[in-house]
């Protein structure tokens, strides 16, 4: 199949910079092709086997991303206008300008240790009955936010719900900042609170979100910014939230197995993977797999992680996307995980709480293994498991002996009371009691 003419057009006049830009975006919003027969879910071990291909080799681990440098990123891309100027409006309606910019207070993911050989062979959430209903976003370029309400639903079933998160809330609530972030502390409201309409999600959409409102939908993006009946069907649902977003932890692709880890305890995880129209188009996608294209200069979208297996090309991962059931496989495509550190642009954990309950708060930064006041040389001892100097050099004193944490003199630049943080150069910590 030929490529789509949006995607000659950007590389034809676009200018290279222009171009790698638009790499970092996400965008999302469908081209309404022919829908194929539906493909109900079946249980079957594999589609068609996946032709083989050059599957690019996985990318050297990079350094975690703490909070201060998630801060760093945050700031930088808030900086970069979204639609990009002189983008061609073909492209720049496809874009969720959402996944440029890492979300406001995410934080970075912890890692945890992963015994060899305790994960499952292979995870399919929707056998496990962990998965919402597949949805459609139809004209509009909202798959960012399309996909957190997936991940929601995911987090309700495993608290033995059913209940559906309103797509439409949740893109109404990010669509204006162009911030996941702002869904975070958010009470938002189930489906039948507030259905998807794809006119009232044209009309509340950002003109940047607008993707095929006036050729799809005959709605200009924007248009019910100051429609009091829309305004008021938003407090509706506003005041009626049952869910929150209590964190978003950020991960990439050295968190893959990572990934794994949290899909084999029943979580489904958000990713942006970098997008070719033709490789997903309708009819590409038929086999079951996504297939195979080459690391390149494209723009992305927003799917959501619900499995894993191990397949022909090694381990395979299924995501669901938001284009209705009639495509891939009931709504559904597997992906070789070489193809998914490839063209991954990154993920989130999402914690999700109900709306009345006390939030959860994530750790920031990774935290050091602990390590015994004994493991620790003669004149240090143990504070958040590293091992700090004790005033004056002196033994480990008998716990009894022990000065109050206030009593401690300043050590470097920090106040009495507090030692330097290893994990975080530049902060203090005060020292717990007892040490």
């Amino acid at each position: 199949m030929p490529r789509s003419p949006r995607s000659d057009r950007l590389r034809r006049f676009a200018p290279p910079a222009l171009v790698l830009t638009v790499s970092l975006l996400a965008a999302c919003s469908k081209s309404p092709p022919p829908a194929p027969p539906p493909q109900p879910y079946t249980a079957q071990p594999y589609p068609q086997p996946y032709p083989a291909q050059p599957y690019p080799q996985a990318q050297p681990a990079q350094p975690a991303l703490g909070s201060a440098m998630l801060d760093m990123i945050a700031a930088a891309q808030k900086t970069i206008p979204c639609p990009l100027p002189g983008l061609p409006p073909e492209v720049a309606r496809l874009i969720d300008c959402a996944a440029i910019r890492t979300a406001t207070n995410a934080v970075a993911y912890v890692p945890r240790a992963i015994a060899a050989g305790s994960l499952p062979a292979q995870v399919d959430h929707r056998a496990q009955g962990l998965t919402g209903p597949v949805k459609d976003q139809n004209p509009v370029g909202a798959c960012s936010g399309f996909a957190m309400s997936s991940v929601m639903d995911n987090a309700i079933r495993r608290r033995g719900r059913y209940d559906v998160v309103s797509p439409l809330h949740v893109f109404a609530t990010y669509t204006q900042p162009n911030d996941l972030g702002v869904l975070k502390g958010r009470p938002l409201a189930v489906d039948p609170v507030w259905p998807f309409d794809k006119v009232k999600a044209c009309r509340i959409s950002s003109p940047a979100h607008g993707g095929y409102c006036q050729s799809d939908a005959g709605v200009f993006p924007g248009s019910g910014a100051n429609d009091p009946m829309l305004l008021s069907e938003r407090a509706r649902a506003d005041s009626m939230g049952a869910y929150r977003i209590d964190a978003l932890e950020y991960m990439e692709a050295k968190d893959i197995d990572q990934m794994a880890l949290l899909l084999a305890e029943g979580e489904a995880v958000w990713v942006a993977l970098a997008f070719d129209r033709q490789a997903w188009d309708w009819n590409s996608v038929r086999s079951g797999y996504l297939p195979y294209y080459p690391r390149q200069d494209g723009i992305g979208h927003a799917v959501v992680l619900q499995g894993y297996r191990t397949g022909p090309t090694g381990r395979e991962f299924l995501f669901q996307n938001s284009w209705g059931p009639n495509w891939g496989l009931g709504g559904y495509l597997w992906i070789p995980e070489s193809m998914m550190r490839t063209h991954l642009l990154h993920a989130y954990r999402v914690r999700v709480s109900d709306a009345a309950g006390a939030p959860y708060v994530p750790p920031s930064v990774p935290q050091a293994p602990n390590v015994p006041a004994a493991s620790c040389p003669q004149g240090q001892t143990a504070v958040l498991g590293v091992c700090l100097p004790l005033p004056g050099g002196g033994a480990v004193p008998s716990p009894g002996a022990i000065p109050p944490p206030s009593g401690l003199p300043p050590m470097g630049n920090c106040p009495a009371g507090t030692v330097p943080n290893l994990l975080v150069p530049g902060q203090c910590v005060a020292v717990p009691s007892g040490l």
